[in-house]
């Protein structure tokens, strides 16, 4: 939240100047205009709750865009031993599934889960999604519906796919990667 506020502090103060310039030049204002699109954030942007509820924040990276896990809910089964001591329950959170031994012992709280390429069209996206319960890297679709709303599916024919989420956007949390021990489904 805080990097947003000062990128756009930042945005705000060089547009500032560049209007200080041009008033201040003595000649008609006759800039080029500047497509609107690149001065926001691209509807992907955000942080997105998954249907058990962890979290992914997307935000711009070399590749388009990248979402990382930056929220977990701990299964109900697991809550008890996650309240007992939470930072050693969180040390336990490793990518053990992964395809590669060296990466096993990476933790999972931060990791890039998501890659974003954009299409033509400013809500529709092609990903790859990378799963820690399984060690798999799939294909898949992305578009923004309702403004607050990413639709994820995989095994697409256009815009018909054989299985589909709807993750609802949520408001940043102020730390993370971080988890709950209270407990999710």
């Amino acid at each position: 939240m805080q990097s947003k506020y000062l990128m756009w502090t930042a945005l705000r103060g060089v547009l500032a100047g560049a209007a200080m310039i041009v008033a201040g030049s003595g000649a008609p204002a006759l800039a080029e205009a500047v497509p609107l699109s690149t001065l926001m954030a691209s509807p992907v942007e955000g942080t997105w709750k998954t249907q058990d509820g962890p979290e992914i924040t997307v935000t711009p990276c070399p590749q388009g865009f990248c979402g990382t896990l930056s929220w977990v809910v701990i299964p109900k089964a697991y809550q008890s031993m996650c309240e007992q001591d939470k930072a050693a329950f969180g040390a336990l959170m490793l990518d053990e599934k992964n395809a590669d031994p060296a990466l096993r012992t990476r933790p999972i709280l931060g990791l890039q889960m998501l890659t974003l390429t954009p299409t033509g069209d400013s809500n529709a996206f092609t990903a790859k999604v990378y799963n820690p319960q399984d060690g798999s890297t799939n294909d898949i679709s992305v578009w923004i519906v309702a403004q607050n709303t990413m639709r994820i599916g995989g095994a697409c024919l256009g815009t018909i796919c054989a299985v589909t989420q709807d993750w609802p956007r949520v408001a940043p949390r102020e730390v993370t990667p971080d988890f709950s021990c209270e407990g999710g489904q």
